[in-house]
């Protein structure tokens, strides 16, 4: 052990005494010694900081994920259901009190699977239980299941053995009912859908739970078999969200499903750590390098700093030596600048001087250095007064540097996407306006048939003839297809002008020419605005128009597009449940005023001040970037308006827009220095 620490000792031994043989050489190692532990320090902070913002990025992905496969998983169920639903209401389904003689059901059952590509099958029982007619030929003869039979008016019957068949499903079941009497049950309709088509709706590494006796219904992506330790892993998770399961660690977020057809299920959704590992192990060889490459200047920087400070003082301790060796006060030092070295050198050569005529004057030199140094260290403090004043002043101006630069940068994305959706719209555009303007011929073209049809059963015929063409009339069931085939027509129109509708609202809010002034009607901008965001009030959100400008006003309509949209989906989401939504235009002298109102949760005063400021939000990690009202306060400022705000907490808040009729040369020129 002793020859082992000899060379570390005599290595520690001369570094020390490298480091301290000179002053340059103790500046430098303090210098670094700073250096290294400051950036050691921050560099430490940074990667905690951000591994935990990526973990809460990743884990609001997650949990958007998660709602999105149970969305995808409801809206499948909602639409066999809606479809069962109908299908029960079909004419053709009275054929079960007949047992279903002329195979007609049997035959429907096959065209709506071949029709609507279903997976599963479609199963009629009649109100004894028997199996009158399915869309799988090879079925025979069966009785309802009592799992299958339907309470109430449409029943879900959760993953189980097929009864009549093989592997797993879930079961949509609807009573049957007579069109002609009411309440008259004709039997059971049975949707039978694989629990193959089910698994394949999901992607990712993906766990979908529900609340029974075996929760775990899907976890195929893992290698895992032990239902009990998974559950366990799922139930106790680390406190930022990391689980593990298998030996490997994952991070998870998820989502429940608390109504619909599969209420009950929760998808939980996972994420390795090879990515987040990645990530930072990124960050941390830039740190590296960065670190790397400051220490050479700096190093570089430091000696020669300390080299200039210390030359002065190296020939001021020969002049010194020199004069105490040989007491010849005629020496002078060399005096090279105009800093506080030099002006100690200048007053060591008077002091000298004055020594060499007399000893009188040195109590008076005495008294010269001392008002150097205090006039030194005035002018020390007074440059420390100034570097702290212009450190702030950077500091607000890199602040300043970062909002802009955050907010250049979401104006860019903005018109990204504009562009975007204005190139999709315009693609759409074409393919729906074809279907759009056949639909009338082809109405026209079916009533003309129809007509052709009935022209034909009036004419005289021999009586074979006649009875031909009545089975034939009989057998393509004529009343059903007259009903049905215009039915189809209407609804496919009446999606095709839907549609076309979406597509303008598309085409007007997202024109690229609108970044340039022009006049404009401001009640234009909100209609399409409230049309693109129709999924966000559908059924729970009013709106109330109060148009009462109906002028135009010149200015950039994409912009304001862009305001109006930020201002409607905060209002959206600030209310909870149902509530009301009152947007109104009006004229104040030369100004166009846009009042948003809305019922929702209000804003507390204590933020109201704030919510202009870039980067504020009070929504949760991945739900905001804190810009949106930033950027819609700039733009209006720049079109020389300005915004309200009224709030009350528990009533709802109420955005006031006011934009100039036709803005002031000053703020165009903001503005189009701006956007150049």
């Amino acid at each position: 052990m002793t020859t082992a620490r000899q060379p570390t000792g005599a290595l520690v031994s001369r570094m020390h005494g490298w480091a301290t043989h000179t002053i340059s050489r103790r500046l430098l190692g303090a210098f670094l010694l700073v250096f290294l532990a400051t950036y050691l320090a921050t560099a430490v902070v940074v990667l905690s900081a951000t591994r935990t913002s990526i973990t809460k990025a990743e884990l609001g992905t997650l949990e958007q994920l998660a709602h999105l496969e149970l969305n995808n998983l409801n809206n499948r169920f909602d639409q066999l259901a809606t479809n069962l639903h109908a299908w029960s209401k079909l004419d053709v389904m009275n054929d079960l009190a007949s047992g279903d003689v002329d195979k007609r059901v049997a035959r429907a059952l096959e065209n709506l699977k071949g029709d609507y590509s279903l997976r599963g099958d479609l199963y009629a029982f009649d109100s004894s239980g028997h199996l009158v007619a399915s869309s799988d030929r090879q079925q025979g003869a069966a009785a309802l299941p009592d799992v299958w039979k339907a309470h109430g008016q449409l029943g879900f019957i959760d993953k189980h053995v097929n009864p009549l068949g093989q592997g797993e499903v879930v079961v949509l079941s609807t009573p049957v009912t007579s069109a002609f009497s009411a309440g008259y049950s004709l039997g059971t309709l049975v949707l039978v859908y694989p629990w193959a088509a089910v698994q394949a709706t999901l992607s990712g590494q993906t766990i979908l739970l529900r609340q029974a006796e075996n929760p775990v219904l899907l976890a195929s992506l893992l290698q895992t078999a032990d239902t009990a330790h998974l559950l366990s892993a799922l139930t106790r998770p680390d406190a930022d969200g990391w689980i593990e399961i298998d030996g490997t660690r994952y991070l998870a977020n998820g989502a429940k499903n608390d109504d619909g057809l599969a209420a009950g299920w929760s998808i939980v959704t996972l994420k390795a750590t090879a990515s987040l590992d990645h990530t930072l192990d990124i960050v941390a060889l830039k740190l590296a390098g960065l670190c790397a490459l400051l220490s050479i200047p700096l190093t570089m920087a430091i000696r020669w700093l300390a080299q200039r400070l210390t030359a002065p003082l190296r020939e001021l301790t020969q002049v010194v030596s020199a004069i105490t060796a040989t007491g010849d006060l005629s020496r002078r030092v060399t005096v090279q600048t105009d800093d506080e070295i030099g002006t100690l050198a200048r007053a060591f050569n008077d002091m000298t001087a004055r020594l060499d005529s007399a000893s009188g004057e040195r109590e008076r030199l005495v008294r010269e250095l001392e008002s150097s140094a205090e006039e030194l260290e005035a002018k020390v403090k007074e440059r420390t007064r100034e570097l702290t004043v212009t450190n702030a002043e950077l500091t607000d101006t890199l602040e300043e540097l970062k909002a802009a630069q955050s907010q250049l940068i979401h104006q860019e994305k903005m018109a990204s996407l504009g562009q975007l959706v204005a190139g999709v719209a315009h693609e759409l555009n074409n393919p729906i306006g074809f279907i759009y303007a056949n639909f009338p011929h082809l109405e026209e073209y079916a009533h003309t048939l129809i007509a052709l049809i009935d022209d034909m059963r009036g004419m005289r015929l021999s009586a074979e003839d006649q009875r031909r063409l009545e089975a034939r009339l009989k057998e393509a069931d004529l009343d059903f297809l007259r009903q049905d085939l215009l039915k189809i027509i209407r609804s496919g129109q009446s999606g095709a002008t839907r549609v076309k509708d979406i597509i303008s609202s598309l085409r007007s809010f997202s024109r690229l020419d609108e970044a340039l002034e022009k006049p404009a009607r401001l009640e234009d901008g909100l209609d399409d605005t409230l049309a693109l965001l129709q999924h966000q009030f559908k059924n729970r959100i009013d709106v109330v128009r109060d148009y009462r400008l109906n002028q135009s006003v010149l200015c950039r309509p994409g912009q304001i597009n862009q305001v109006i949209m930020n201002i409607l989906y905060n209002a959206a989401q600030a209310i909870e449940g149902r509530g009301t939504i009152t947007v109104s235009t009006r004229r104040e002298g030369e100004s166009a005023v846009v009042a948003i109102a809305d019922t929702g949760s209000g804003i507390p005063p204590d933020i109201r001040k704030r919510i202009f400021d870039p980067f504020f939000t009070t929504k949760k990690v991945g739900d905001g970037t804190g810009l949106g009202l930033s950027i819609s306060y700039g733009i209006i400022e720049k079109h020389g308006g300005r915004i309200d705000v009224e709030s009350e907490v528990g009533h709802g808040t109420t955005f006031t827009l006011y934009i100039p009729l036709t803005p002031t040369a000053t703020a165009l020129a903001t503005d189009d220095s701006t956007t150049d």
